[in-house]
C-alpha cells in the first residue's frame, strides 16, 4: 500500500473472528457484474455480495432469489429501506436492480464466524450476520426537518437524507 495514494487500500484478508465490523457493501465493477450475478445450478437468480471494512477485512456471502428473505434483510438494512423478499422468478437483471440501493452503503455488522474447511490450502469460513445497523441511520436518523411538527421529528425525511455529507 502506497501511503501517498489517497485511493490506496490495505491488502484484503478474510474475516476470521466473530465480532462487530463496520462493512461497506461494494458494487461489482461493470466488467465483473455478471460474474457476481448469475443463474445458479437450480436456475434461480443468485449473487455473491462482497463486503469490506477500512482495514481490508472482507467477506463474500452468496444469496439466491430461491431463498430471498435473507437477501431482502441485508439489502434493506444496508439501504435503510424495507425490502420485500425477491420473487423466485426474478431475472439476473432484476436482482442487480434489487441490490443497487445498498451498493456503497456502510453498516455495522455483528457476525458469527465458523471455520468451514480448506480450499486450495486456504481456510474457508461460514459467516452469519446476527445484527445489521445501517450507518447512515445511526448518524442521521434523528435529524429533524424544520418544516415538520414535533410529532413528525422521528420520521425519516427526504430533507434529512439530502443533508448527509456523503
Amino acid at each position: 500500500m502506497n501511503p501517498q495514494d489517497p485511493n490506496a487500500r490495505p491488502p484484503l484478508k478474510n474475516i476470521e473472528k466473530s465480532g462487530t465490523y463496520v462493512l461497506k457493501l461494494c458494487k461489482p465493477k461493470d466488467d465483473k457484474i455478471y460474474d457476481r450475478f448469475k443463474l445458479n445450478k437450480s436456475g434461480f437468480a443468485s449473487c455473491s455480495l462482497f463486503f469490506m471494512d477500512g482495514d481490508g477485512n472482507c467477506v463474500t456471502n452468496r444469496y439466491s432469489a430461491q431463498w430471498g428473505k435473507s437477501l431482502a434483510v441485508v439489502i434493506g438494512k444496508f439501504s435503510g429501506k424495507y425490502c420485500q423478499a425477491p420473487s423466485e422468478q426474478m431475472s439476473v437483471e432484476q436482482l442487480i436492480k434489487f441490490c443497487e440501493p445498498a451498493f456503497g452503503k456502510i453498516a455495522t455488522v455483528e457476525m458469527e464466524v465458523t471455520p468451514n474447511g480448506d480450499f486450495n490450502g486456504k481456510p474457508q469460513f461460514k459467516y452469519k450476520f446476527t445484527k445489521i445497523t445501517a450507518r447512515d441511520s445511526m448518524l442521521y436518523g434523528a435529524l429533524k426537518d424544520p418544516s415538520t411538527t414535533d410529532d413528525d421529528a422521528t420520521k425519516p425525511t427526504a430533507a434529512a437524507d439530502e443533508s448527509c455529507p456523503f
